[in-house]
């Protein structure tokens, strides 16, 4: 059996740690590997990085070059390029654990699954705010090993090759700089009937981006994850669903703002997580009227 593992990246030193961590994966001596890397930079930073490091592996590293930005592209591109019967994705930013693999394997035939979605552990770099940390506004919420879903993310993930064909699922440019891209993708496998699960036992490693240990990232973040979210799930709604589905947001959304105002006088901490929910909320609603939306990648 051959899986492919598709990772993009952009001008990130760290893809030679995650094409590391996949040559110390433990693997069934069934299982073969082929690692499909895409540089969505038009200069080819990762080039050298990642053709260096292939020469280290036993495992054969493809180098290939998406100069649109655009990351819907990028990973159509990685797609387009797999041979294997599975295809698996991977941050170029993670670590895998030597079991990561094996363990989505193992899930993906357990629960006859088209998907399986991994977990993602977050690390911190030591000059952290120590109000990020305890307010766990990085940390994924938890599931069960099994527990089945109606989308997911590309961070941590086995996917069923037959089922991408059968359903023709590519990824869409229009989430090319919003990201959302995959959120839509697992939403379209889901809605064709397919099945997707969680792993508890397959994971990788993360340390967040200095970049990212501020207010108005995590602002910026959840307000573009709800107008996503509205874009693929409600964008061909009929009115009364939007009408419904807006006013258990705005219900929310209020019950939200008093709870932010609540735990405002404790601190960053405290209020942090609530303030970022409803955000989210704000950008679902938002997203019913306007086309305008953030864009994490410009």
């Amino acid at each position: 059996m051959l899986i492919s593992i598709c990772m993009c990246t952009y001008q990130r030193d760290h893809v030679v740690n995650t094409l590391q961590s996949i040559a110390g994966l433990r693997l069934p001596d069934y299982v073969n590997l082929e690692v499909i890397v895409v540089d969505n930079d038009e200069q080819g930073y990762a080039e050298k990085l990642v053709k260096e490091q292939a020469k280290r592996m036993d495992i054969p590293v493809h180098y290939h070059q998406k100069i649109a930005k655009n990351i819907a592209l990028a990973r159509n591109c990685s797609l387009n390029n797999t041979q294997g019967e599975w295809v698996a994705f991977i941050d170029d930013d993670e670590v895998a654990d030597p079991d990561w693999l094996a363990q989505l394997l193992s899930t993906a035939q357990t629960y006859q699954a088209d998907a399986v979605f991994g977990r993602v552990k977050s690390t911190y770099p030591s000059h952290t705010p120590q109000w990020i940390i305890e307010s766990g506004v990085f940390e994924r919420p938890a599931v069960t090993n099994g527990q089945e879903v109606t989308s997911g993310a590309t961070n941590s993930t086995l996917v069923n090759q037959a089922a991408i064909n059968k359903y023709q699922l590519k990824f869409d440019a229009n989430y090319g700089l919003t990201g959302g891209e995959d959120a839509d993708f697992f939403y379209r496998l889901y809605q064709h009937g397919g099945k997707l699960v969680c792993s508890t036992e397959a994971f990788v490693s993360e340390e967040v981006a200095s970049n990212r240990l501020n207010i108005n990232y995590l602002l910026r973040r959840a307000r573009r994850i709800g107008e996503t979210y509205t874009r693929y799930r409600m964008q061909q709604a009929p009115l009364v669903n939007k009408f419904a589905y807006f006013s258990d947001l705005l219900l929310k959304l209020i019950v939200l703002l008093f709870i932010v105002l609540i735990k405002l006088p404790f601190g960053q901490s405290k209020y942090a997580k609530p303030l970022l929910q409803l955000v989210d909320k704000y950008g679902k609603i938002k997203a019913l009227f306007s086309t305008d939306t953030v864009k994490l990648y410009s």
